[in-house]
C-alpha cells in the first residue's frame, strides 16, 4: 500500500519546514506491507469455525506484522494486533494497532479504509542550551497499489 501524510500534529513549534522535515525522514510518503490481510484471518477463523472439532481455534485477537517503508529506503518493523471475533464484528471494525520492534516508542494504527496514524518522537534541538523529545502525530491514508 502507498501511504501518504496528510496533517500532523506537534510539529508546528518548528515552523513552516515541517514538510521538509518529513521529507527529510522519510515519513511524507511511504509503503507499508501487511504479512496478513483482514480477508487472510477472517478465512482462517472461518474454516476453524466450520470443523466442529476445533472450536478453541477461534480466537479474538489476531497478530500481523506490518512494515513501514519510509521514502528514504529506510524500513521500520510493527507488530500488531486487530480485534476481530467472528461471531460479532464485521471484517471492517477495529483497526491495526501497532508498535514498532526496535526501539518500542512508535505507534501505527490502520483502520479498514486506510486511515493511519503514527505517533513517536524525535530529539530537537534549537539552541546548544535546548534539547528535547518531541512527540508528535501523523495522520493520511494508505492506499493498495495498482
Amino acid at each position: 500500500m502507498d501511504c501518504k501524510t496528510l496533517r500532523h500534529s506537534g510539529l508546528d513549534f518548528i515552523g513552516k519546514d515541517y514538510e521538509e522535515i518529513l521529507a527529510y525522514y522519510g515519513l511524507d510518503k511511504f509503503s507499508i506491507k501487511i504479512s496478513r490481510s483482514r480477508k487472510s484471518i477472517l478465512e482462517n477463523q472461518m474454516s476453524y469455525r466450520d470443523q466442529k472439532n476445533k472450536p478453541s481455534q477461534l480466537k479474538n485477537v489476531h497478530f500481523s506484522e506490518i512494515i513501514l517503508n519510509k521514502s528514504n529506503n529506510y524500513p521500520l518493523v510493527f507488530h500488531c494486533s486487530w480485534r476481530f471475533n467472528l461471531k460479532i464484528d464485521k471484517i471492517t471494525d477495529n483497526p491495526y494497532e501497532c508498535i514498532e520492534q526496535k526501539n518500542k516508542k512508535d505507534l501505527f494504527s490502520l483502520d479498514y479504509k486506510g486511515n493511519f496514524s503514527l505517533s513517536s518522537s524525535f530529539n530537537f534541538e534549537n539552541s546548544k542550551d535546548l534539547k528535547r523529545q518531541t512527540l508528535h502525530s501523523l495522520f493520511g491514508v494508505c492506499m493498495k497499489k495498482k
